[in-house]
């Protein structure tokens, strides 16, 4: 077959590198670069360049079942990193951290003697073994975590400080949109990673070089068309197959994996049915703006409570402004001792100060809402539908091991024989 793939991130990459094996394969992408949200910037310093990730940073063996057998295959390199959390409310009026130092849950030494403190570790503890507890007797109320929170009367400082510090930051949303989130969905996933333990949590790893590197060997393994700079303008089918419409031309398929953002999908397919529709409509995306500085006054101000990742949150009080977060670089992704401080900061409080800043972009995440979960329930039923195959990390719960499994699903429909033997769907 002649396969058209539209977009080169994890999903697109991987489906075409799967597919090139017993079929003609052209992947579109509209940027001047593949990867996606795989965004590594070279940094010149006076030893030499620095590979620094900004966007897809981390993996683990044990929630990435399909990722890790294919950097083995493609001969990619890791190496062990740190993912504590550190939290900074008000500028620094209340500082804590949490990794296996118990002893940073009091980076800020007042908080010895604060009641609300107190109150929230405690809460904490009781928060993990009422979840888990209901994961294991499948009594998971079909709720929002905030209406859960209020229902068993959590205090706001476990709600603020804790649950959305943790979850404002992986999910690229606001301390109130954190509370929207579906219960049963947010416990499964606290669960499957280990962020309802204190201990026995995965290890966490980055890839050695930068993220880049894994996709610099998945291209020189697909070998096939890249048009890069190519935006697809429309995509259409009709009795023959699919058309896409792309730098003004329009070439034919007998089919297409869609591995860009579903609102993109949708904008781009000009003959929807309603099914479609629903589905790709009712995925929102938020735009997060990200840079890659040098400026610390974007960390907690006690440099006791610097951790890999620190959420920035404006107040106690629970708002819609996105939560800022400054990934701490130098420590997670082990960069050579001596090197001045490189931090990734997403929504920051404040742009970093002038001189500071190495790169910035922006990326933009989907919003896990109860009609987002709807919308995936449903996606089996248009997956295939005239020749077009869906995929990307809004299938899932928006993470680069669920990217590579919506494209290895998109290869399971079109030809399951290009399946690679470790793939786990």
């Amino acid at each position: 077959m002649k396969i058209a793939v539209i977009g080169a991130g994890i999903a697109g990459l991987s489906a075409a590198y799967c597919l090139a094996r017993r079929h003609d394969v052209v992947v579109y992408e509209a940027d001047r670069r593949p990867g996606g949200h795989t965004n590594t910037v070279d940094v010149r310093t006076a030893d030499g360049v620095l590979a620094i990730d900004t966007g897809f940073i981390v993996c683990n063996p044990i929630n990435y079942p399909n990722f890790y057998p294919l950097l083995d295959e493609l001969g990619v390199a890791r190496q062990d990193t740190d993912m504590s959390l550190g939290v900074s409310v008000s500028g620094g009026r209340v500082e804590w951290a949490g990794d296996e130092n118990l002893l940073k849950v009091f980076a800020q030494p007042s908080l010895l003697a604060s009641p609300t403190h107190w109150r929230m570790l405690s809460a904490i503890t009781r928060f993990n073994a009422q979840i888990k507890a209901l994961l294991a007797a499948d009594a998971l109320p079909d709720i929002t975590l905030g209406e859960f929170l209020e229902r068993e009367r959590y205090p706001m400082s476990l709600r603020v400080r804790y649950v959305a510090a943790m979850a404002g930051p992986i999910w690229s949303t606001s301390t109130a949109g954190v509370m929207d989130f579906p219960l049963p969905a947010f416990a499964r996933f606290f669960d499957s990673h280990g962020l309802l333990n204190v201990y026995e949590r995965p290890q966490w790893q980055t890839v050695v070089g930068g993220s880049c590197r894994y996709v610099e060997a998945l291209l020189l393994a697909y070998g096939g068309a890249l048009r890069l700079s190519t935006p697809v303008e429309a995509v259409s089918r009709d009795d023959r197959g699919v058309s896409v419409h792309a730098g003004g031309t329009r070439e034919h398929f007998d089919a297409v994996v869609c591995a860009v953002h579903s609102d993109q999908a949708l904008r781009l397919l000009q003959d929807a049915d309603d099914d479609e529709r629903g589905v790709l409509g009712d995925v929102p995306y938020a735009r997060n703006s990200a840079y890659l500085h040098s400026d610390t006054t974007l960390m907690p101000r006690r440099r006791w409570a610097w951790s890999s990742w620190n959420a920035l949150l404006a107040d106690d009080a629970l708002s819609d402004a996105p939560i800022g977060v400054s990934y701490w670089m130098n420590q997670l992704q082990r960069l050579p001792a001596g090197s001045a401080p490189y931090i990734v900061s997403l929504n920051p409080p404040r742009t970093p100060l002038p001189g500071t800043v190495h790169y910035e972009t922006d990326y933009w995440h989907p919003q896990y809402l109860p009609k987002t979960i709807r919308a995936q329930q449903q996606l089996p039923q248009i997956q295939g539908r005239r020749g077009i195959w869906w995929a990307g990390a809004w299938t899932g719960y928006g993470f680069h091991e669920d990217g590579l499994k919506s494209g290895l699903r998109a290869v399971a429909g079109l030809d399951r024989e290009c399946l690679p033997q470790w793939a786990t769907l």
